[in-house]
């Protein structure tokens, strides 16, 4: 294996190490939400890890600097580094959003009277969009990439339907009605991100970007 191709290999690694933090903190927070749990520091909690991937992103970057610098990759391997730093790019926001997602729940403390199953289904669906996207990146499967892509309207619906229903006026509980729909609106902008990553995918495998999706 040349040398390129093992700084790659170490940067797919740091790529994985961080999807595995963005989906536990996903994870976590849906889970207390779900199941109406108060968690003592969740939120301080969420936002350490939440920074260990910002930081973890801020040295990726560097690394595929240098390793451009380095090396002068061409076609395939500068593509690939490429959609290294974007697909870290949306882990990082992913982590960001479950930190949002973590504030909305300490603000909305009290949360028994709502119906929080509405954002199961989106949940997991997001979890899901995220590792078929890196599983496709690392795999280089171009039709498993297109599959993420289309999930997001599964998402984007759940969403829209409960701003539907909040407007007709079917979500009695004020507070109830805002967390919902702050919860799946970062649901909503996790898929956009898995999307993204599932772009980049294509982009490394096919070395062009969709047009007009």
């Amino acid at each position: 294996m040349s040398l390129i191709k093992e700084e790659i290999k170490i940067l797919l690694y740091e790529i994985r190490k961080l999807s595995n933090i963005a989906l536990e903190l996903t994870g976590l927070c849906v889970e207390v939400f779900v199941n109406k749990r108060k968690v003592d520091g969740l939120v301080k909690q969420v936002e350490e890890k939440s920074n260990v991937i910002s930081f973890s992103y801020m040295e990726l970057k560097e690394k595929v600097s240098q390793v451009i610098a380095r090396y002068q990759p061409m076609a395939d391997d500068l593509r690939t580094l490429i959609s290294i730093m974007e697909i870290g790019y949306g882990l990082n926001r992913l982590g960001r959003y479950s930190r949002n997602i973590a504030q909305v729940l300490e603000a909305f403390q009290e949360v028994e009277r709502c119906d929080t199953s509405i954002v199961v289904t989106p949940a997991e669906v997001v979890n899901r969009m995220v590792e078929m996207a890196l599983k496709a990146y690392e795999e280089r499967d171009a039709s498993l990439a297109r599959e993420v892509i289309s999930m997001d309207d599964t998402v984007d619906g759940a969403y829209n339907s409960y701003m539907k229903k909040v407007i007709e006026g079917e979500e009695k509980d004020p507070k109830c009605a805002v967390a919902n729909t702050l919860i799946l609106r970062y649901l909503e902008r996790m898929a956009d991100h898995a999307v993204q990553i599932a772009e980049e995918s294509l982009y490394m495998i096919e070395g062009s970007y969709l047009i007009g999706r």
